[in-house]
């Protein structure tokens, strides 16, 4: 074995490489304020999805009885609040907004991440009818009870075959729940 035919291609692709590298690294400095600021503009529309009679909103935090601090919004113009939560699904973490009014009503949900299979718990986050009559059974006044899925002897329909990813969502809006009594002081 001789340089020629193992050194010198083994040169080319370290130079390659590091100069990819440095290429991604520019790359990734110039657009990481952007995406940031993208991913705010999506956050803020999501709120106002979930919450539309807010002008707009201010984060604040709270604990739970158990000490756990929550980060949750608050609208500017007093039409409520909204809470984000997280709970394992079937493929991943399933993150569920959910906007809550002063009065208690729960107003909207949506998922604003998932990695569930499609078709089935992707269904979930769906802009389609079948997501938004899924997402839709939570629409209604704050309940006393927590909310459970049919399976589990609650009035939630599941997606078919996708009983976790159900289960997430709802376990997703019951915290969102704890979390609104918890900054209303219990009251509906």
């Amino acid at each position: 074995m001789n340089f020629k035919t193992i050194g010198i291609p083994t040169l080319k692709l370290f130079i390659i490489g590091t100069v990819i590298t440095i290429l991604l690294v520019v790359t990734n400095g110039r657009t990481a304020a952007q995406i940031v600021a993208n991913q705010e503009k999506a956050d803020v529309e999501s709120r106002k999805e979930v919450l539309p009679e807010a002008d707009d909103f201010e984060e604040k935090t709270a604990k739970l009885e158990d000490g756990t601090e929550f980060t949750y919004y608050e609208a500017t113009n007093g039409a409520g609040f909204v809470f984000s939560a997280s709970h394992k699904g079937y493929g991943g973490q399933v993150v569920t907004m959910t906007g809550i009014s002063k009065d208690g009503k729960i107003e909207g949900i949506k998922l604003t991440e998932q990695s569930e299979t499609a078709g089935l718990g992707a269904k979930w986050a769906g802009n389609d009818t079948t997501g938004q009559e899924k997402r839709g059974q939570f629409v209604g006044d704050v309940p006393d009870e927590e909310f459970k899925v049919t399976k589990d002897g609650g009035t939630i329909e599941a997606v078919a075959g996708a009983t976790i990813t159900s289960r997430a969502v709802t376990s997703d809006v019951n915290d969102a729940v704890a979390m609104f009594k918890v900054v209303s002081g219990g009251a509906q």
